[in-house]
Parts: structure tokens; sequence; C-alpha cells
């Protein structure tokens, strides 16, 4: 049975090529791999000065990052929770950042999981909202959100433009 721990420095290298999958899946089909290899050098950067996320941790208050191992030590995924103000609906709210599991381990309840710890979380906290975002193109992901409870309160549209 896989658990959940608090993310290590070790865990960097796990975290980084994940989440950066994430992050190039999120593109969409449509991406030159000029697109995506520019996405895989700035990244890391990306992480530390927009979010405050490091090999080191966190330099913000209210984040953490829950990892997801095998019964082998295995990486199968994580979970990050950012804990935030939200302007809509004025009140604290958990947001989650970033989750993935990766690609040989899906389809087999991590993804809920991990969202189920989410919620754990939240009730923790005494927060009654989760927001999340997900890419269009995640129809697995966007399932078990709806089965969880999730709503759609709104939707980023984009146009790509090319001579």
């Amino acid at each position: 049975m896989p658990t959940l721990r608090p993310y290590a420095v070790k865990d960097w290298p796990h975290f980084l090529e994940l989440d950066l999958q994430t992050a190039e899946d999120g593109l969409g089909s449509e991406a030159t791999e000029i697109e995506r290899a520019t996405l895989r050098e700035r990244w890391p950067a990306l992480l530390d000065v927009n979010s405050g996320f490091s090999k080191a941790g966190f330099r913000r208050p209210g984040a953490q990052l829950w990892v997801l191992e095998g019964e082998t030590g295995k990486y199968l995924g994580h979970l990050w929770l950012t804990e935030k103000d939200d302007a809509i609906s004025c009140t604290r709210t958990l947001e989650v950042t970033t989750m993935g599991v990766v690609r040989d381990e899906r389809g087999k309840g991590h993804g809920r999981h991990l969202m189920l710890k989410a919620e754990q979380e939240a009730k923790a906290r005494s927060i009654e909202l989760i927001t999340l975002s997900v890419a269009g193109n995640n129809r697995r992901a966007r399932e078990i959100y709806d089965e969880l409870g999730y709503e759609t309160v709104a939707s980023t549209l984009r146009k790509r433009l090319r001579d």
C-alpha cells in the first residue's frame, strides 16, 4: 500500500521530472519542440521565482508538498498544496497547486488517494474550499475530479498564433 509523507530534498529529481512532464502535457499537442525545450530549461527557475519552491523546499508559508511512495520507496507521485485567500469568495482556500502520478502508475487510484489527502488537509485547517486547475486535455484527471464532486467554475481559453 502506498504511503504519503512530506517532501524531502532527496525527492527533488523525481518531483522535478514529474512536475515538468505535467507542465509539458499542459502545453498541448500543438506546442513546438522549441517551446517544450524552453519550458524544460526554465522550469526550475519558474518554480523558484513564481512559487517560492526549490530543491531545498518552500520559502513561503502555507505550502506543503506530499510525496506518494510505494512499498519499496519508489516515487509514485506528489501533491502540492498552497493555502491562499480567494479574492472571489473572500475566504481561505486550499489550492491544489500541482498533483501528479508517474505514467506507469496511473489508473491505480493514486490520483484519488492524493485528492482525498487534499480534502483531509483542508478539513484539518478548517478550510471549506479547495481549488485547482486542470488542463482541458487531461480527461482522466477531470473524470476523477467530477467523481469527487468538484465543479468547473471558470475556463481559460487560448489561441496559438503562428506564421
